[in-house]
């Protein structure tokens, strides 16, 4: 009787184990919001780690912004990261980071980038392909500049301090004169406030 309740117990567990290896690949999660302060701190830190697949992320509210979709979460009072994703014809091109003092992004915080140069807030496919997309672009080390991008980005705002850093991703369209889009990609957003 026991040797039948353990091979019972042995299938269980096995049928577990395939059912969470099968689901392992629409794992798309946000390990949310994470503090870095301790009470002595005198200035804020907040990171957000993002997995994105498409117009899609799990544990992020989701509104349509004409053709594209804006997701929202709050950084601390009076602060709240917003992304909106570019429409393209097969999938998602790029992610434009952005910041505002409420949660509908009525009211967005103005960022210290010249409006004359591509801005380091916009995650683009593009960013990593060659110009004609038959090639991947080289990824330099550092932060990205307006020329080149990259997979760092630094973006200075007057009260506060943006690193995006773009950790993993999957190019889909990645051929000759295409236009590349992200499958998925993820990145670690750090919020920093600045010194009084």
């Amino acid at each position: 009787m026991i040797k039948g309740i353990s091979g019972w117990m042995m299938v269980l567990v096995l049928f577990a184990g395939a059912i969470g290896i099968c689901r392992a690949d629409d794992d798309a999660r946000i390990i949310g919001k994470l503090g870095h302060n301790w009470p002595k701190d005198r200035t804020r830190t907040a990171s957000f780690y993002l997995v994105f697949k498409g117009e899609k992320v799990n544990d992020l509210p989701a509104l349509s912004s004409g053709e594209n979709t804006r997701f929202y979460s709050k950084v601390w009072d009076g602060l709240y990261l917003q992304v909106i994703t570019e429409k393209g014809e097969k999938g998602t091109p790029g992610y434009m980071f952005g910041f505002s003092k409420d949660e509908d992004d009525k009211n967005p915080v103005v960022t210290n980038e010249s409006r004359d140069v591509p801005s380091l807030r916009e995650l683009s496919a593009g960013d990593f392909r060659t110009e004609d997309n038959f090639a991947a672009r080289p990824l330099k080390p550092g932060p990205g500049t307006s020329d080149d991008r990259g997979a760092l980005r630094v973006i200075h705002y007057d009260d506060f301090d943006v690193e995006i850093r773009t950790l993993e991703f999957n190019i889909g369209d990645a051929m000759l004169k295409s236009k590349p889009y992200f499958k998925t990609i993820s990145c670690l957003v750090t919020v920093r406030e600045k010194a009084l």
